[in-house]
C-alpha cells in the first residue's frame, strides 16, 4: 500500500503514511465521521458541523510536523548527550495523533462530562474517560490490521502512553496485601529523603514511562501536560476558528519552525525563543476566545443539557441494535458476510430509524 495525498481545508495538502491509511479504513476510526467535534453548538453555530475525522488527520499531520523540524534541529545541534529522535518515533507520534481521539461518544465532551457522570455510582473513584475507549479501540484496531512491517510491540506501548500516559495514582498506592510492619521497613532515611529532593530539582514532573526519562520532549507534543503547548490544540483551535467563522491571530505553522529541544537542568523539553511569546500568548487568547464566545455559549450549554437529558431517559431502550431479535431474523438470517458487506450503510439507516423511533417512545 501506498501514501495517500488529501486535501484538508486548514492545511491543505497531506500525505498519509501507509499504516496511517490502514488505520483510517478501519470501523473504529470511521465512526468518527459521524462525532461531532463541538457537539451540540452547531445548533448555535450551524457552519460548526465538523467532525472527529478531520481532526485526528489533522493532528496527526502536526505530530509529524512537529516531529520532523525537532528531529532536524536536533541533528544540527553541537551538544554532547543530546537526545535524538528516530524516523520510527516519528511514526509512532503520526499514529498517536491519528487515534487520540478514537473513544469519544455522541455529541464528543458531551458524552463523557454531562452523560457519564449521570451514571456514576457512589464507590466509583475514578471518572471514565474517552482515552479509557481509545486504548481499548486501538487494541482492537491492532488486532486486526498488519502493522508489524512498520512497528515492533514496543512501539505500540510508546503510542499508547503518548495518547494516555501509565496512572501515577495507581503506581503510587500500595497493594492492599501488603503487610503494615513492611511499609515501615520501606520508609526512606533522612538522608535519602535527601537525595531525592535534590534529583526532583531537575524534574519538572514525574516520568512514568522509561522512554519518557530518556526523552520527555516526545511525551510534549501531542497531549503537553507541562504548559498545554501541543498539537491537539494547534489543530481544533483553528479547526474550530474557521468552521465558527471566528478570527484568530495565532499561527501554529511559525510555533512549529521556531520550536527546539532545550536542556532544562538534566532533561530536554520543547521551547520557544523570545520572539515567539507573542504568538503563543495569541495561542492562549484563541483559547479564551473560543470558551467565552462558542464552548460556553448560554444557548448550546442549555442545548447540551437537553440533549444529555434525552439519552438519560433513552439509556434503557436506546440500544444497538434497537430491536435485537428483528435484527437477527429479518436482517442477518438471510445475508451472508459478503452480501451483509455490500448492503452495509442500508442496514445502518435502518437501524438509526428504529433508533430515532425508540427514542420518540421514550417521550
Amino acid at each position: 500500500m501506498e501514501a495517500k495525498i488529501i486535501n484538508d481545508p486548514i492545511w491543505g495538502p497531506i500525505e498519509l503514511h501507509p499504516l496511517c491509511i490502514r488505520i483510517i479504513d478501519t470501523p473504529q476510526f470511521q465512526r468518527l465521521r459521524y462525532i461531532k467535534q463541538l457537539g451540540g453548538i452547531s445548533l448555535v453555530y450551524p457552519g460548526a458541523c465538523h467532525c472527529r475525522f478531520e481532526h485526528s488527520i489533522g493532528t496527526s499531520y502536526l505530530a509529524r510536523s512537529l516531529g520532523l523540524e525537532l528531529q532536524k534541529n536536533l541533528a544540527m545541534l553541537d551538544e554532547p548527550n543530546k537526545p535524538d529522535i528516530t524516523d520510527k518515533e516519528i511514526l509512532c507520534l503520526e499514529v498517536a495523533g491519528l487515534c487520540h481521539d478514537l473513544g469519544h461518544g455522541p455529541f464528543s465532551h458531551l458524552f463523557d462530562q454531562l452523560f457519564i457522570p449521570k451514571f456514576k455510582k457512589p464507590g466509583d473513584q475514578k471518572a471514565w474517560e474517552h482515552e479509557d475507549a481509545t486504548l481499548n479501540m486501538l487494541n482492537s484496531i491492532f488486532k486486526n490490521i498488519t502493522w508489524n512491517d512498520y512497528l515492533e510491540d514496543e512501539d505500540i506501548e510508546f503510542i499508547k502512553n503518548l495518547i494516555k500516559k501509565p496512572d501515577e495514582k495507581e503506581q503510587k498506592n500500595p497493594s492492599l496485601n501488603e503487610n503494615p510492619d513492611e511499609k515501615e521497613q520501606k520508609k526512606p532515611s533522612l538522608n535519602e529523603k535527601t537525595d531525592e529532593k535534590e534529583q526532583k530539582k531537575h524534574c519538572l514532573y514525574e516520568k512514568t514511562d522509561e522512554k519518557e526519562q530518556k526523552k520527555p520532549s516526545l511525551y510534549e507534543i501531542i497531549a503537553n501536560g507541562l504548559n498545554k503547548i501541543d498539537v491537539d490544540k494547534w489543530d481544533y483551535f483553528s479547526r474550530d476558528c474557521h468552521m465558527l467563522g471566528l478570527h484568530h491571530n495565532f499561527q501554529c505553522k511559525r510555533s512549529i519552525k521556531l520550536a527546539r529541544v532545550v536542556k532544562h537542568g538534566k532533561e530536554w523539553h520543547i521551547s520557544y525563543p523570545k520572539s515567539e511569546y507573542y504568538n503563543l500568548f495569541d495561542m492562549f487568547y484563541t483559547r479564551y476566545t473560543l470558551y467565552r464566545q462558542a464552548y460556553h455559549h448560554p444557548v448550546a450549554k442549555a442545548v447540551e443539557m437537553m440533549i444529555t437529558d434525552a439519552f438519560v431517559k433513552a439509556n434503557k431502550c436506546l440500544l444497538f441494535p434497537p430491536n435485537k431479535q428483528r435484527y437477527q431474523t429479518c436482517y442477518l438470517k438471510h445475508l451472508s458476510k459478503n452480501t451483509y458487506d455490500f448492503f452495509g450503510r442500508k442496514l445502518e439507516v435502518e437501524i438509526c430509524w428504529d433508533c430515532i423511533k425508540n427514542l420518540a417512545r421514550v417521550f
